[in-house]
């Protein structure tokens, strides 16, 4: 299994990048699985003391063999590259030695506002949801800073299959710090890779209770996508929105600033989501079968064409991934 994870003073010893001219570290550690379901680690075994270290200007993405295989996209657009004549958001390897358009600034020292370590050493996912904001495709206008999974073996996008035996499993710790306008933040997902009716399997999504909402305020915690919304007439055999629409909420009193353990978990055409409960599944969706999935991290903002504005912040203390390929 692979991890994100705040450093140990070892590992900033070997790995740092610079963010906003402060020096700050943060390590991808690989595991091996010992079972189907990851490991339920407390708060306190991860918090470690940081010494920075002396900038290498050769060093730009120097992560760990965890999760540099992923990328991540990001609200701007460096690289100048274009799709039906619309600018697209930028999709950077985090593996330095994978991107292409060396233009990019962030290659040099890489200081993007929106993806970066904070003093407390949470990875903070930043994105505007305004309407100048480049996104991954004309067909969507919700913008987005999300991590991808991609193959640890280092080959281009592919996807598992949720079918077989095989647990595939996505764990983290999030705290959501703001929303958007619109009020709405998807934080994680399993996405379809190349199905043609299957798109967005699940979405772990955040509504509060106001446009912009900040620390303290109210809010819930819910499921969508196709395991929640899907119907006869898109070209599923079943109506999952009869089934499962009516329970999408799983937290009805959440508060924004709060901890948020979730575990995502697929095995023979089922997702299970754990909350904060990594014994016992708050939801249990079946029939999903998509033959080309994988997972994603961070803010993807919804709804954002009905009310543009603010942006969506989000914190992650660890990410743990099974080796799904």
């Amino acid at each position: 299994m692979t991890r994100i994870e705040r450093n140990t003073k070892q590992r900033h010893k070997q790995q740092a990048f610079k963010i906003f001219r402060a020096l700050i570290f943060v390590s991808f550690i690989t595991f091996i699985a010992c079972g189907e379901d990851s490991r339920d680690l407390p708060m306190e075994d991860i918090i470690e003391d940081d010494h920075p270290i002396e900038e290498d200007p050769s060093v730009v993405f120097p992560f760990d063999a965890g999760l540099t295989n992923w990328k991540i996209t990001l609200p701007r657009n460096f690289s100048g590259r274009t799709r039906d004549g619309v600018l697209v958001a930028d999709e950077v390897f985090l593996d330095a030695s994978r991107n292409h358009y060396h233009q990019d600034p962030s290659f040099e020292v890489y200081q993007d506002e929106y993806f970066y370590l904070t003093d407390e050493e949470y990875v903070r996912f930043e994105c505007p949801a305004t309407d100048d904001i480049p996104t991954t495709s004309v067909n969507t206008t919700n913008t987005r800073t999300e991590l991808r999974e991609m193959p640890s073996n280092g080959g281009g996008e592919t996807g598992w299959d949720a079918t077989n035996s095989v647990t595939k499993t996505l764990e983290f710790r999030v705290r959501i710090l703001q929303t958007p306008a619109s009020k709405k933040l998807a934080f994680a997902q399993i996405h379809d890779f190349q199905q043609p009716v299957w798109d967005d399997l699940i979405r772990v999504q955040v509504e509060s209770e106001e446009s912009n909402a900040t620390l303290g305020a109210s809010a819930r915690i819910y499921i969508m996508g196709d395991m929640v919304e899907g119907e006869i007439e898109d070209g599923f055999d079943i109506d999952f929105r009869d089934l499962n629409y009516a329970n999408r909420f799983i937290k009805d009193n959440y508060v924004l600033g709060d901890w948020l353990h979730v575990k995502i978990a697929v095995q023979n055409s089922t997702i299970s989501i754990f909350l904060d409960d990594m014994q016992n599944p708050i939801r249990v969706y079946e029939n999903a079968d998509c033959l080309s999935n994988y997972f994603k991290a961070g803010v993807y903002n919804q709804s954002i064409s009905n009310n543009y504005g603010g942006a969506g912040i989000a914190e992650f203390s660890e990410i743990i991934v099974s080796d799904n390929f």
